[in-house]
């Protein structure tokens, strides 16, 4: 079962590869320098490229993606504190991307981990100051392909789309845009609760079968309201 955060944890290992491979080689021309000269310019001239693609926002700085792993992690142990009816699942692959969590109900909830304030202004989402519809479209898609995924499997229930601020405030939440809402992290379960749909048990298990890992189906049999208890049945004494 992918652990929250899961995607964002390999794209940090590969930047912090490529960061050292180039560091290498780097480290390899001053050495050559001694022998060559000019590989002394190349070290320096990949030096400096090295130290742009890392500065801060830039394509290796590792801080924003430190920053999105710990918003994640902070949204999943929130969703831990749902009633153990409830299916949660972290990192789900949909095959044309990530979805940071998905709660039965259902619900496709995208993590924001920025700093500041989400607020509404004239029908739109505005983050410190700037636009930020791009927040609404990405977790209207996301909700989407989880939708595909469920009627694939003869499933036809409505997926609601949920961004969750891990860190900013959100002004009068949660607010409601088109087929979108826009909380904060500590209003997510008593959302979740308030919203949701009642799926009987077997809906529930077909959902579940679909969207867990493949070979990992069997842990339905094992009772909870966790990925390992996704039904939230006990096991008889």
């Amino acid at each position: 079962m992918p652990r929250p955060a899961e995607f964002l944890r390999f794209q940090l290992r590969q930047r912090m590869a490529v960061f050292a491979a180039t560091a290498a080689a780097a480290a390899v021309l001053a050495m050559m320098g001694v022998w060559w000269w000019p590989a002394t310019f190349l070290a320096l001239g990949l030096l400096v490229v090295l130290q742009r693609l890392a500065g801060k926002g830039r394509v290796l700085d590792p801080e924003r993606l430190r920053r999105g792993i710990r918003g994640e992690e902070a949204v999943a142990n929130a969703l831990a504190g749902l009633p153990s009816s409830y299916l949660v699942l972290h990192g789900l692959s949909t095959g044309h991307g990530d979805v940071d969590h998905v709660a039965t109900g259902v619900f496709a909830i995208e993590t924001k981990a920025w700093e500041g304030t989400f607020y509404r202004r004239r029908g739109q989402l505005y983050s410190n100051g700037k636009p930020a519809d791009h927040v609404l479209r990405q977790a209207r898609g996301a909700a989407g392909q989880v939708r595909n995924l469920l009627l694939a499997a003869g499933v036809d229930e409505w997926v609601e789309a949920v961004v969750v601020a891990s860190a900013a405030s959100v002004s009068r939440s949660p607010v409601r845009f088109q087929k979108v809402y826009v909380l904060s992290i500590k209003d997510v379960v008593e959302f979740i609760t308030s919203q949701s749909r009642s799926l009987g048990s077997s809906t529930v298990r077909r959902a579940a079968t679909t969207l867990m890992p493949p070979g990992e189906e069997d842990l339905l049999a094992e009772g909870g309201g966790n990925p390992t208890d996704p039904l939230g049945e006990s096991a008889p004494p």
